[in-house]
């Protein structure tokens, strides 16, 4: 079975940058994954540089920082039920070239659009059925695909 990923949110800050940037070797289009952490928020996790002993070069699942709110709300739910998310890198502003400002790091979230659709509150209207008409069956596919997992 294949999963039907699309963009759910394009381009999301990350706050609370945890990590040196110019340092980790992360670069746009790395792979990230979005984990609940113990204080409510959801985390963003990555693959970077951390050397042992300063030498010997060793990559590692490390946290870049965490979601803000309004993105944070719509993947606690479906980080809960299970649904396939995607997350890459899609912005990078290092420490060097950010200046005055604070450096940055952006992720696109990418997910299953008919199992997201009851965390993003999207009015039954909108939402297409198997068909591709459009009808009230938001709850019905969301339900039938958590029975699927």
């Amino acid at each position: 079975m294949h999963d039907i990923l699309e963009p759910i949110l394009p381009q999301v800050p990350i706050e609370g940058i945890t990590l040196h940037i110019g340092r980790s070797g992360l670069s746009m289009g790395d792979a990230a994954e979005a984990r609940m952490m113990a204080d409510g928020r959801v985390g963003v996790w990555a693959r970077v540089k951390r050397p042992v002993l300063g030498i010997v070069p060793r990559r590692r699942d490390t946290r870049l920082g965490h979601l803000g709110p309004v993105a944070g709300q719509i993947l606690t739910s479906a980080l809960e039920e299970g649904a396939p998310l995607r997350l890459r890198v899609v912005m990078l502003t290092p420490e060097h070239l950010a200046g005055s400002g604070a450096p940055e790091i952006h992720v696109s979230i990418w997910g299953d659009p008919r199992l997201l659709t009851p965390f993003l509150d999207v009015p039954e209207a909108f939402v297409p059925t198997g068909d591709g008409n459009f009808a009230d069956h938001a709850s019905h596919v969301a339900k039938s695909a958590r029975r699927a997992r």
